[in-house]
């Protein structure tokens, strides 16, 4: 698919100085992320068509 009105083509965002800051490192593996985001996706368009 081509890029969609408002899609981002790059980023170069770092969070490192928001890091340094407020001393949050994220914990969570984007791939539990991942599984958490299609299980709901799966709980709530099932009962929602």
């Amino acid at each position: 698919m081509d890029i969609q009105m408002g899609d981002v083509p790059a980023t170069w965002a770092n969070a490192d100085l928001l890091g340094r800051l407020t001393g949050y490192k994220p914990e969570t593996d984007f791939r539990d992320l991942i599984d958490l985001f299609l299980e709901w996706f799966r709980d709530y368009y099932g009962k929602h068509p």
